[in-house]
């Protein structure tokens, strides 16, 4: 079996230059062996999608937990015909 250590191809894919060993033994010695630069990438960016997906099923869990959500929030408009007075501004108790 050739083991290619160096293999120059042109845009047509002719050899232009090659330089290989012959090897004899299991195969699975011969095949291409990734280090840890290689697929660092692949694995943060998998690592951060999964903490992504672990992020969004606890807010799911949380929303669910808390029910749906009331807007009480409704602005309340001030009647045009009524005076603004200090009583009004200052009344903690007003309707």
């Amino acid at each position: 079996m050739k083991i290619y250590t160096k293999l120059i191809l042109d845009k047509d894919n002719n050899v232009l230059e090659e330089e290989y060993y012959h090897y004899n033994g299991p195969t699975w010695r011969c095949g291409i062996h990734y280090d840890y630069k290689s697929t660092k990438s692949a694995k943060l960016m998998e690592k951060q999608a999964k903490r992504e997906k672990k992020l969004a099923e606890k807010k799911a869990k949380r929303l669910a937990k808390q029910g749906p959500k009331k807007d009480d929030n409704k602005d309340k408009v001030l009647d045009a015909s009524k005076p603004i007075t200090l009583d009004f501004l200052t009344n903690p108790n007003k309707e």
